[in-house]
């Protein structure tokens, strides 16, 4: 830097030591300069003419001045905002999972197809958890499906709901014809087509926790064929085999 202002000073003027003076001779700085010589350094001091607005700018270097810097980007208001990539909440719904869904759950009565008129038969339909792997979205995905309650139809115009799928006779520690929360006893004899439907919650999980879909999903349990009877009792001093036309034979 000091050879070149020493360099400047030979050219506009012959500087002296101990001299303070302008180069307004100076064509090239439009009198826009001043040189101080204390005799062992010197300092000049100039401006482009046009001064900071013009084309030239403030620069004392002969250059052009630099472009002004690009404004800051706008400040990220999105809650969901990641700088340069944005995040999609997964929202599936029960027609997107129903691929997922469990197979029909065991459905049994209690005695095993045959009851008798005005005393409970009982049913069972057994269903628990079931979790499945699979793609959704082009995602990896574990769909999980939880029986929430079951619905019993008798096929005799009743049906009840229950929030469980009952348990059989011996489960329950009870004897054969006993009234459970899912039996039923119908009033008159015939063929009876008897059906039950779970209810289950579906949620999603593509590694990150688990997404609860709206709604519920209704699967068939399967269904049974039921004969029920009539039961006529009479006393009688022998079996039917002992006596084949004894009374009720």
């Amino acid at each position: 830097m000091l050879l070149s202002s020493i360099a400047l000073a030979t050219v506009l003027w012959a500087a002296v030591p101990g001299d303070t003076k302008s180069c307004a001779g100076s064509a090239a700085w439009g009198g826009n300069c001043s040189i101080s010589n204390t005799g062992s350094s010197v300092e000049i001091g100039a401006t482009r003419p046009g001064g900071s607005g013009g084309s030239g700018g403030s620069r004392g270097d002969g250059g052009d001045a630099e472009a002004a810097p690009a404004p800051p980007p706008p400040a990220c208001t999105d809650s969901l905002c990641r700088g340069n990539y944005s995040v999609v909440v997964l929202q599936p719904t029960l027609s997107d999972v129903a691929s997922f869904a469990p197979a029909s759950a065991p459905f049994v009565d209690e005695p095993d197809g045959v009851g008798i008129v005005g005393m409970p038969m009982n049913f069972v339909a057994t269903a628990g958890v079931h979790e499945q792997a699979g793609t959704l979205f082009d995602l990896p995905v574990t769909v999980r499906f939880t029986p929430t309650s079951y619905r019993f139809i008798y096929g005799d115009g009743t049906s009840r709901d229950s929030p469980t799928g009952g348990r059989t006779w011996a489960a329950l520690g009870r004897a054969q014809f006993s009234a459970t929360d899912t039996s039923h006893a119908y009033a008159a004899r015939g063929t009876y087509t008897a059906s039950a439907t779970v209810r289950y919650a579906a949620q999603a999980n593509f590694g990150n926790g688990w997404i609860d879909v709206p709604g519920l999903l209704d699967i068939p349990a399967g269904t049974t064929t039921l004969q029920i009877v009539d039961v006529k009792t009479a006393l009688v001093d022998k079996t039917c085999l002992e006596n084949p036309r004894g009374p009720g034979c």
